[in-house]
């Protein structure tokens, strides 16, 4: 790690939001200051909260750790050189000092890292993730004891592009920002977050990891997998490239996500196993009733099956 790192523990780094209302500002100076925050995992989210923690905290110290160990990571010089980062490391010691420790790494790997954070870990940090799965790191967290440090996050933002190079302060804004606290989380670690996110443009809704994974299953997950399917289905088909030719805006729409990193999305699929099998279960059994209906030429069971879709889908915004 970079030889002198200094920090001021004794500074208040006030968040410089659009609104930046007394009332932030009395809730975050009742918490302990926070300006040292720690990154496991740097990509497209990863990198999109520390440009808004850079944003918020200008002056505040950011580290991330290269996993690379013996040599230089690009995306990380990038995050450094564009001072997005103060300062990489390859040693989980250097992440003793942090206030907050941001795991952006896929869901599983998230876990084995906390197993190597744990010795180095300061006992007032808070610790959070943005993995779209919550079940498995809930267990682990309880199982290493962490669970008055833990406050689960998953920004319900993205994009198929991946990689620091493609993030934005700016794909938090609007998006919610799913927070899982355990039962023993301190209340005040669970503010911090949500104020974080707030002033960073998101819409912060606290739930329990039970609900967030069969939530996340039926909207996020399964559309996934029936994307992936549905593309490769069709490349079967495009021997000749003029499926590809003539694709226009329904197949785009609905297949967009399958550009999507194929290692987050397997590692997404056996941490959510239950409830996305349970999902999957429901839609092929809807999906076999619309076939036989087409096969019966079923007019009536046909509309119904769009109108229904469309009343339901009319009501997102």
């Amino acid at each position: 790690m970079d030889s002198i790192v200094t920090f001021h523990k004794s500074l208040l780094f006030t968040p410089l939001c659009a609104d930046n209302s007394a009332e932030m500002r009395i809730i975050m100076n009742q918490e302990k200051q926070r300006s040292h925050f720690g990154f496991i995992g740097f990509g497209l989210i990863g990198g999109s909260i520390a440009r808004a923690l850079r944003n918020l905290y200008p002056e505040s110290s950011i580290l991330a750790y290269n996993y690379y160990e013996t040599k230089p990571h690009p995306q990380l010089e990038l995050a450094k050189k564009e001072g997005t980062l103060s300062f990489v490391s390859a040693s989980f010691a250097d992440f003793s000092s942090c206030d907050v420790i941001f795991l952006c790494a896929p869901v599983l790997t998230n876990i084995s890292y906390l197993e190597r954070l744990l010795p180095h870990l300061s006992p007032d940090c808070i610790i959070t993730d943005v993995g779209s799965v919550k079940g498995n790191i809930h267990k682990a967290i309880d199982r290493l004891g962490l669970n008055r440090q833990f406050v689960g996050g998953h920004p319900m933002a993205g994009s198929e592009k991946t990689g620091y190079a493609n993030s934005s302060a700016a794909l938090l804004d609007g998006a919610y920002y799913l927070l899982t606290p355990t039962k023993e989380t301190e209340t005040s670690y669970t503010e911090w977050l949500k104020q974080f996110v707030t002033a960073a443009g998101a819409r912060c809704m606290v739930l329990n990891e039970t609900s967030h994974d069969e939530i996340t299953a039926g909207i996020s997950h399964a559309p996934h997998i029936i994307s992936a399917v549905l593309v490769n289905t069709v490349a079967l088909h495009d021997k000749k490239g003029n499926y590809k030719k003539l694709a226009a805006g329904g197949f785009r729409d609905i297949t967009r996500i399958s550009s999507s990193s194929p290692e987050m999305w397997e590692n997404i699929c056996l941490s959510n196993k239950d409830c996305i099998l349970g999902f999957l279960d429901e839609y092929m059994e809807a999906l076999q009733k619309a076939r036989e209906d087409i096969e019966k030429s079923d007019s009536k069971e046909l509309t119904k099956l769009f109108s229904d879709a469309k009343a339901y889908r009319d009501t997102i915004k």
